[in-house]
């Protein structure tokens, strides 16, 4: 039993060793979230260029068999150049990505408010709920849109609420497990 109880402390504490490296990414995020954008638009150009590079050469060996419906050429050359553009123009897929996520989320908090009207219209006592709600949406969307860290802030912000939750989890387990 007390071999039992010494692997389940070893893995919480393990968890908690995670939490806190979890919890420093999303700590680097909130601080250097200009930074993040431009690593992530960097890694996602530079996947789509070696997929485009592999799609390439998998058009190359295969021209001699007679495919007829080959698409590896087209996309091997709109993968590559996608990978290009992502990786020289890091501050606009940030920017695009802000306004995209923005623009998303001020239409749902557009049509809540349409919603919240009819509610009512129905006399419906949450109406109001609705309303506040939605003009929190419309102005959390039009934040993101003009704040260029916004996205990556608020993903560093929920890591690091995640990691803080998990190792306190961790350490009421531990603890539970001394009592067992």
């Amino acid at each position: 039993m007390d071999q039992i109880k010494d692997l389940l402390k070893k893995s919480g504490m393990s968890n908690i060793l995670v939490s806190i490296i979890f919890g420093l990414f999303g700590v680097i995020l909130c601080v250097f979230h200009e930074g993040a954008v431009k690593v992530i638009s960097c890694l996602i150009g530079l996947l789509f260029l070696l997929i485009g590079v592999a799609r390439l050469v998998n058009y190359v060996k295969g021209r001699g068999r007679g495919e007829h419906f080959n698409f590896d050429l087209l996309c091997g050359l709109i993968a590559s150049i996608a990978g290009i553009i992502a990786i020289i123009y890091t501050d606009a897929i940030g920017a695009i990505l802000r306004i995209i996520v923005g623009a998303w989320i001020i239409y749902s908090g557009i049509t809540r408010l349409y919603l919240s009207f009819n509610l009512k219209k129905f006399n419906s006592s949450i109406w109001i709920f609705c309303l506040v709600l939605a003009i929190l949406m419309i102005i959390f969307g039009i934040y993101i849109i003009l704040n260029s860290g916004a996205i990556i802030t608020l993903i560093g912000s929920l890591m690091i609420a995640y990691a803080i939750i998990d190792i306190i989890e961790s350490l009421i387990f531990i603890r539970k497990l001394k009592n067992f």
